[in-house]
């Protein structure tokens, strides 16, 4: 055992060697067992082999679990609706753990982490928000069930950013993460023309029984494999800006041809979810975007595309006849949104509740579907509607304005990195995509609580981490360009 860990540690271990190594220990382990009729026994040695290679494997390449956390976490729950698993989450939570230790076993082996790209504005803050949930605790109305529910609130964000701050140290990372985002977005978009032109499945069907939502009179709001239709929706409206943006500087004219196709098919996809509040997912992103950009003409041009969005919805009745518009287009009149009447009046009886409970009524305890697990009280009795609203009514105006100023504040550094210090076009152009994206599902969730869902929160503080580290991409691309230009330059003098 003391070889393998020298051989694994010097990297002189060859990959044929251990496994042969590991087949032959195997296969004695498996005889022996067989000879005392332990079938378990020798299906596990079978298996452990296999096993030992693939962690030695991770183990030298830790970023692969940050592509597997990043894949899974897109269809984790649409699988629930096919596999009756309960606290699926908690697979997600293994990986983050698994991760966590594979840093920490590759930093002692190999000695070659960064841990001070671990330390940033979203992390920080991150810290200081799971520091007040932790406090939560002494909550005279709380619900230590309610809490421990809540893990994903507490310290989800803080435990992503790290990891995606500590595996993801290349710009090639960065783009094969953005690529697959990419080829996810497609993937979501045909389970969504399956459910359009096939139908819904039974497993499908049985889930909507429970969702009725999303059968309403004005048509049918298509789903994909995400918890519902606002979840996609919303992450359609950022991949419109994530794909629309990083086509504009990419130097792969054919990759940026294909991420222009996926922009506009995630905007189909966005209409054919019929989730009104989604549409200002690309609003609010573009609106962002000109700011970014620092550019007087990219500023008026953005200004004058907003303007025109707002006049075809709420001024005009072009594409009245086709019902995906028709939807979308009683989002730019709220006056008559009977809905939206109803959760503002939600929004007072509550503020009525909450007026003396500055730090809310406890983790776990809003009506968004897991309180009226916990606990029946007036509380979980109304539904929240939006992710601020359930942080508010959680954890009070102060948790509130502790929750915002954590997003706001990372989305505002982010913005000064890429305005003053990305120099690199290309790089600077994903980055903007990723944060306006962000931006853009960040205020949306006013309207959905859809925010701390998969794969939104994954996608979102991943995205708001690589942004703040936008830098140290810069620098790795205009180290390279030096490294080529001084290569070409030896070659012509010789």
């Amino acid at each position: 055992m003391m070889k393998a860990y020298n051989d694994i540690q010097t990297s002189r271990l060859s990959a044929p060697n251990l496994f042969y190594l590991l087949l032959f220990i195997g296969l004695g382990g498996i005889c022996g067992s067989l000879m005392g009729g332990n079938l378990i026994i020798s299906g596990v040695i079978a298996i452990l082999p296999f096993a030992f290679i693939l962690g030695v494997y991770i183990l030298r390449m830790p970023v692969t679990l940050l592509y597997v956390i990043f894949i899974i976490n897109y269809f984790i729950m649409g699988i629930t609706r096919y596999l009756p698993l309960e606290g699926i989450s908690v697979l997600m939570d293994l990986l983050y753990a698994l991760s966590l230790l594979m840093i920490c076993l590759h930093g002692i082996l190999f000695h070659n982490i960064e841990w001070k790209r671990a330390i940033n504005t979203l992390t920080i803050t991150s810290f200081i928000w799971a520091i007040y949930c932790v406090a939560q605790l002494a909550n005279p109305t709380g619900v230590l069930e309610g809490w421990i529910l809540s893990r994903g609130l507490i310290i989800n964000g803080l435990i992503i950013s790290v990891i995606a701050a500590l595996l993801c140290t290349r710009y090639k990372t960065l783009k094969t993460l953005l690529f697959l985002l990419s080829v996810l977005t497609l993937l979501a978009f045909g389970k969504a023309l399956i459910q359009k032109y096939r139908g819904f499945d039974s497993y499908e069907l049985e889930w909507l029984k429970g969702n009725t939502t999303h059968i309403i009179h004005s048509g049918i709001r298509y789903f994909s494999f995400f918890t519902d239709a606002s979840n996609l929706g919303s992450n359609m409206g950022a991949a419109i800006l994530i794909f629309g943006i990083s086509a504009l500087h990419l130097r792969n004219r054919a990759l940026s041809t294909y991420y222009i196709i996926v922009a506009f098919i995630a905007t189909y996809t966005l209409f054919l979810t019929g989730t009104r509040g989604a549409i200002i997912v690309p609003l609010a992103g573009l609106a962002l975007y000109t700011i970014i950009s620092k550019q007087a003409k990219t500023m008026v041009a953005g200004g004058l595309m907003l303007i025109s969005v707002y006049i075809f919805f709420a001024f005009t009745m072009i594409g009245q006849n086709n019902s995906m518009i028709r939807r979308m287009r009683t989002a730019f009149s709220p006056s008559k949104d009977a809905s939206l009447n109803v959760r503002k009046e939600n929004q007072r009886k509550l503020g009525e509740y909450l007026k003396y409970r500055p730090f809310g009524e406890g983790l776990g305890l809003s009506g968004d579907g897991l309180g009226v697990k916990v606990s029946k009280r007036f509380t979980t009795s109304i539904p929240t509607d939006s992710w601020y609203v359930k942080i508010w009514v959680e954890t009070g105006v102060v948790g509130l304005v502790l929750y915002m100023g954590m997003i706001l504040i990372t989305i505002g550094r982010g913005a000064w990195i890429l305005m003053f210090r990305i120099r690199d076009p290309e790089l600077k152009s994903l980055l903007t995509g990723l944060l306006c994206g962000i931006f853009g599902m960040f205020v949306s969730a006013y309207g959905n609580s859809f925010w701390g869902q998969f794969p939104t929160m994954i996608i979102s503080f991943m995205g708001m981490t690589f942004v703040l580290n936008g830098e140290y991409f810069d620098k790795e691309i205009h180290q390279d360009k030096q490294i080529s230009i001084n290569t070409s330059d030896k070659q012509t003098e010789k």
